[in-house]
């Protein structure tokens, strides 16, 4: 077999795979209902437990107690995983409704072109952040990983912080 087969099969999933993420990236995201009470109570404080959430620190603990085996060691990592997951999927929800909302205000005109490029910079930073806190997990439920947020929640905040901060200035 030529070594051509190879180079040229692992090219063009590559080339697939660019192309999945660039429409990813590109697809408009299913418009959303503002709900004015979630923008003025919404705060990205609300994802930080997160960062403790699959801490080695908490397994260890649990894993002293008196009368704790393998079987309820595990249990408590797979709740907590679960709870992880759904906290992502939480966070994934705002992150789109506040795009949406960043998507109005230039479609409005009450923003320029600077926020609609920020709006795709924070969505590529969101996506990779919750590609990679997803592949974490996957290595964290099988002990070989830990589980970094930082990314995540650092893209939420930005995003946050500056479609507020448009929303002020269009005041």
């Amino acid at each position: 077999m030529s070594p051509l087969v190879p180079i040229a099969g692992a090219s063009l999933l590559l080339l697939l795979l660019l192309c999945w993420l660039l429409g990813r990236l590109i697809r408009t995201r299913r418009v959303f209902e503002i709900d004015l009470a979630w923008w003025n109570s919404f705060s990205p404080e609300r994802y930080k437990p997160i960062a403790r959430l699959l801490s080695e620190q908490d397994f260890n603990y649990i894993a002293g107690l008196a009368g704790c085996d393998r079987r309820m060691a595990a249990k408590f990592r797979s709740r907590r995983v679960k709870l992880m997951r759904q906290y992502l999927r939480e966070m994934s929800a705002d992150f789109d409704k506040l795009q949406a909302i960043g998507q109005l205000m230039v479609e409005a005109g009450t923003a320029g072109r600077e926020l609609r490029e920020l709006l795709f910079e924070r969505r590529l930073r969101f996506t990779l952040a919750m590609w990679s806190a997803q592949m974490q997990i996957a290595g964290f439920r099988a002990g070989l990983s830990r589980v970094d947020t930082t990314g995540l929640v650092g893209a939420l905040n930005g995003l946050a912080a500056s479609v507020r901060q448009q929303s002020l200035s269009a005041a």
